[in-house]
């Protein structure tokens, strides 16, 4: 009786689940392996308190060593409630291998971020360097033109330097000459007669004005010329002399045109018919007398 009590006491509807459990066949078990742990919070928490009951029932009923009891119980409790073992803990081996993952992630998007900064960088870089190489072109080019356009007035002053260089050399004593008046007889060499008197009293005044005039030979008349307007008839002449004094001659007939009454002028292979003309060329004649280089030819009406 007392044993049969004893026995009722001992009791415990856990402990039938148990060995309901245990009893179960293996192929149903194997099912119940099968079923996914359960992710919530409440089903880990019955798990851990019927593991601990049934250890608790162990100890008190003479059952198995703690450690053992433990151990299956935790086992028949989770194959029960279909708990893997697989996901519900995360070993210190995986959080280091996803830390490491991380940090690689995280040093990587450095890195590409360090990149695209130095392109960025290089990038501004050889904008300003084109910018620069842009300003000092422009900046090079306006020099160019500056210099262009100083050597350009340069060339034209040094021309007009030239010009005026090869002006006669009593150009300002032939401006001063503003009067025919005669101070001095020309002596003039005649072959064929004396001059006409308008001839002579150009020649007059040609010596009297002229600088240096005076000391030069004047051809007259002469039989052997071909125009007979000119030498035969006695209306004109040729001063004998060189280029600088010939130009001093020349300009002023050409300043007195009408008051000697010139009719026209040779002088260097050129013609001259009135003092606002051109001087135009004139054929050669084979030698630097008869192109008239050493000497001015001039007629009077």
């Amino acid at each position: 009786m007392l044993n049969a009590q004893s026995h009722a006491a001992r009791h415990d509807p856990a402990a039938d689940a148990h060995d309901a459990l245990a009893a179960e066949p293996r192929h149903r078990l194997r099912r119940r392996n099968r079923i996914s742990a359960p992710h919530s919070r409440i089903a880990y928490s019955l798990g851990i308190s019927m593991v601990c009951a049934l250890a608790a029932i162990d100890l008190v009923t003479g059952g198995p060593a703690p450690a053992t009891a433990d151990e299956q119980s935790s086992v028949s409790v989770a194959d029960a409630l279909g708990i893997e073992g697989a996901g519900i803990e995360v070993s210190p081996v995986e959080d280091a291998a996803m830390l490491e993952q991380l940090a690689a992630s995280r040093a990587q998007r450095d890195g590409e971020q360090a990149q695209a900064a130095a392109a960025q960088a290089q990038a501004e870089q050889a904008a300003l360097e084109a910018k620069a190489a842009e300003e000092a072109r422009l900046a090079a080019e306006a020099a160019a033109a500056v210099e262009a356009a100083a050597a350009a007035e340069a060339a034209k002053a040094a021309a007009e330097a030239a010009k005026q260089a090869e002006a006669p050399e009593t150009a300002t004593g032939v401006a001063a000459a503003a009067s025919t008046a005669v101070s001095a007889i020309a002596r003039i060499s005649n072959s064929s007669g004396a001059v006409r008197p308008q001839t002579q009293a150009a020649a007059d005044a040609v010596v009297s004005n002229v600088p240096g005039a005076d000391s030069i030979t004047i051809g007259g008349t002469r039989s052997s010329a071909a125009d007979p307007g000119g030498h035969p008839s006695g209306l004109a002449l040729d001063h004998m002399r060189n280029p600088s004094r010939g130009d001093a001659i020349a300009e002023y007939h050409i300043a007195h045109w009408d008051e000697p009454g010139v009719e026209y002028i040779v002088w260097q292979q050129r013609m001259l018919n009135s003092p606002g003309g051109v001087w135009k060329t004139m054929e050669n004649r084979g030698s630097p007398t008869a192109n008239h280089h050493d000497d001015v030819h001039l007629n009077y009406r």
